[in-house]
């Protein structure tokens, strides 16, 4: 039995935003006029979420960055823990196999970062992230190490527009039987198992109560 979208619809911005703010990692799309399809490379980031961007880099090669020049409307996505949930983790005799997961769609304006100064910010935003512990040489433009770098890369600053998001983690079933599946996630404990297992039991109170299966 499939449920209307509207079930596993993240309830506002907030939940996006905590997302994005929670994710390393996401994956930014652009029209390709000349193929006619989505252009979709990978992205670390950092999120600005007061003043609603998400800033990273591309190298200069990449060819999304001719997309962007010319229209530099986009669309970031990230998502959360996800898991395979077999069909008998409910202890259902007719359980019915399915997928818990999480995501977060940005309807993006992009603006491309050539100063240094822009790109010295976000190095300086993405170590701090990413490499707290430093042992990096000091972020200096005029050393030969960083003036490599700079000039390998264009910054992007997406201004987000819009969001929309989605939990999926057992919301159409009974609390018995959504604890029956996290302990069987964390039980079997590859992969996600055991952070999808977190977010059935964070989603505990939402949901539309006894469904017989879902997916």
């Amino acid at each position: 039995m499939a449920h209307g979208y509207e079930l596993y619809a993240g309830a506002d911005d907030a939940a996006a935003m905590g997302l994005l703010a929670a994710a390393e990692h996401g994956h930014l799309a652009a029209w390709d006029g000349e193929a006619q399809r989505p252009s979709i490379v990978f992205m670390h980031y950092v999120a600005r979420l007061e003043q609603r961007e998400i800033w990273g880099h591309l190298a200069n090669t990449n060819p999304l960055l001719r997309r962007l020049e010319t229209d530099p409307r986009a669309t970031f996505t990230v998502s959360g823990p996800s898991a395979y949930v077999a069909s008998y983790f409910t202890g259902e005799p007719r359980g019915v196999p399915t997928s818990y997961y999480s995501w977060a769609q940005f309807e993006v304006e992009v603006a491309l970062v050539h100063e240094t100064p822009g790109l010295l910010a976000i190095l300086e935003a993405m170590l701090a992230r990413f490499q707290p512990e430093g042992r990096h040489p000091p972020i200096d433009p005029a050393e030969r190490y960083w003036q490599g770098m700079l000039g390998a890369i264009t910054g992007v600053h997406l201004r987000i527009r819009s969001m929309a998001s989605r939990f999926k983690y057992g919301q159409n079933k009974a609390a018995p039987l959504r604890l029956a599946v996290a302990e069987a996630l964390e039980q079997r404990g590859l992969g996600q198992d055991a952070a999808a297992a977190g977010q059935v039991r964070v989603h505990l109170g939402a949901g539309a109560g006894p469904e017989p299966s879902g997916s």
